[in-house]
């Protein structure tokens, strides 16, 4: 098929087309299903990609890619489908990727949230994930967004007034900075989202609860707090039809062994753990992350941190997919965060948390600007709406201005190929890291008549041992590596027994032998079946000239 375009954002119904179009061009490597069914009645889809000649999926490792949780994040669905289409257009081609799709199962959820996706692309609103009325289910006092001056924009109001509490940047007047304690000249102006206030009492501005309040990422079970502690968590773990369809997913592919979950908002890679500091982790378990991490961040120019350090140095979350998929599930994970526009200036996220936890407004002011500077350069100044007055029917005179929210949330659509590639080439490795079983029968020897000894060597060929994670262990989640043999109904097994339980292989050259004596009643053979649940299946036949 013709390479679609990745140079856009990807409506429900364009997506839906994809997919279909990427199961009737291949259908010997892809597989589509539906998961579940979001709020508003719409199909969650998962592509599966691997050669179904050379086996199940579910007898291989699993690789696990999801996108769009937050239904404004759009971004990680065009990378989630370029990924797709580059390991189904390659496969054949290029021999990594023949390799990876013969070898691993790979699991793609493009849009975890269509609801939230359609809203997003359609309307000038902005939602978290998904569109159900959350937390409350009637309208609240106070501003809601609303698109007053109908240019199709929802961005910010700011009014003059000598008690506000911002001002016009010295380095670039559409830029509004906080009023230093001893500022006394202004102008200063009181700044509000772009919008209405229902009940207005001709004084008091406050902003009402979000109408879509709700936030996937904070509805998993590990770790989850209550909407007190955590806005957007939902009545209770896996409250909503979205986030179970995803964890059922995951209790159906218990093979998986590799998550990423693409996000936008900070240019960085955040790998585990989340409760625990890194001296609490698991040593191997660090290391590995790390390691597999850092190639990432090489490969696309993220920062890496942990889990902790978000919650520690930025902003604390409750009850997310990555805490569950590893403290729970233990599972290599990794949140991939593709876009921030503050970050025009090369100023990582850290660096920018570190502004805002020490009170560096002249840091933040110039790495502002610079997103100014590049909006002009690079988009034409078409990011940005330049502040104009107008007339709002409650507040009187304001000016209507600010960033509009598709730069705010999303890359720009020529940067979109880009980030796919670089993305792409830290999924690949890390899908390489898998455990991968092979084994073979190295001894057969014949020791009485019609009486032989069978000896299989079982090796772990990949980087990461066949639990993946010594987490796993802890938590019960990664059933040791077991050999069976079968033989025919006259035949009998001497020696051993016929399944052996081999337990976890180190990663690269891991390995174990098993044998059985079999006397046979008929002409000799077997099957020996080599199993790992997350490091894929083997199976070998034996018989006496074979």
């Amino acid at each position: 098929m013709n390479k679609p375009d990745f140079s856009k954002f990807y409506r429900y119904d364009e997506m839906v087309k994809l997919l279909r179009s990427f199961e009737s061009e291949f259908p010997e490597l892809a597989e589509l299903e539906v998961i579940g069914r979001s709020y508003e009645d719409r199909e969650i889809w998962a592509l599966t990609v691997t050669s179904k000649s050379t086996g199940r999926s579910l007898d291989k490792p699993g690789f696990y890619v999801d996108a769009a949780i937050h239904g404004s994040e759009v971004t990680g669905t065009t990378v989630a489908l370029y990924f797709a289409w580059l390991l189904l257009s390659q496969h054949g081609v290029d021999s990594v990727l023949t390799d990876l799709v013969d070898s691993v199962s790979f699991y793609i959820i493009p849009m975890v949230s269509p609801d939230g996706v359609v809203q997003e692309l359609s309307t000038p609103d902005w939602v978290r994930s998904g569109t159900r009325m959350y937390p409350y289910e009637e309208p609240r006092d106070g501003l809601y967004r609303e698109d007053i001056d109908g240019d199709g924009q929802i961005v910010s109001m700011r009014i003059e007034d000598p008690s506000g509490g911002w001002k016009t940047s010295e380095r670039d007047a559409r830029l509004l900075v906080p009023r230093r304690f001893h500022e006394t000249r202004g102008p200063f102006y009181r700044v509000y989202p772009e919008g209405t206030v229902r009940n207005f009492d001709g004084v008091e501005v406050t902003e009402a609860p979000a109408r879509h309040g709700l936030d996937f990422n904070r509805n998993y079970p590990a770790n989850w707090q209550s909407e007190v502690t955590q806005p957007g968590a939902g009545e209770y773990p896996l409250s909503e039809s979205e986030t179970r369809a995803v964890a059922e997913f995951f209790t159906r592919h218990a093979n998986i062994c590799g998550v990423h979950a693409l996000h936008t908002g900070m240019e960085s890679i955040i790998r585990p753990p989340e409760t625990l500091t890194d001296s609490e982790m698991n040593a191997a378990d660090l290391r590995r992350v790390c390691e597999i991490g850092q190639f990432g961040a090489e490969a696309t120019g993220y920062v890496l941190f942990s889990c902790r350090q978000f919650n520690d140095e930025m902003s604390v979350a409750h009850g997310d997919l990555h805490t569950w998929a590893y403290e729970q599930l233990g599972l290599i994970v990794f949140v991939d965060e593709l876009w921030d526009v503050r970050s025009r200036g090369s100023v990582s996220c850290l660096e920018l948390a570190r502004m805002q936890r020490e009170g560096d407004l002249d840091g933040l002011e110039v790495a502002e600007v610079t997103a100014l500077r590049w909006n002009d350069d690079e988009l034409s100044g078409s990011g940005f709406v330049d502040w104009r007055p107008f007339e709002h029917p409650q507040l009187g005179p304001v000016e209507i201005g600010g960033w509009k929210k598709e730069v705010l949330h999303n890359a720009p659509l020529h940067s979109l190929a880009g980030i796919a590639q670089n993305l792409t080439r830290f999924l690949i490795a890390h899908a390489q890291a898998s455990p991968q079983l092979h084994g073979e029968i190295c001894e057969a020897e014949r020791i009485a008549e019609n009486t032989y000894r069978l000896a299989v060597a079982v090796r772990n060929t990949g980087y990461l041992p066949t639990n993946v994670t010594e987490r796993a262990l802890e938590m019960e989640q990664a059933p040791p590596v077991h050999a069976r043999i079968e033989v025919g109904i006259s035949d009998e097994v001497l020696a051993g027994n016929a399944t052996e339980i081999l337990g976890h292989l180190s990663g690269y050259g891991g390995q174990r032998k098993v044998e059985w004596i079999i006397r046979f009643g008929a002409e000799p053979s077997a099957t020996v079946t080599i199993a790992g649940t997350r490091a894929g299946v083997v199976r070998l036949e034996w018989a006496k000239n074979g």
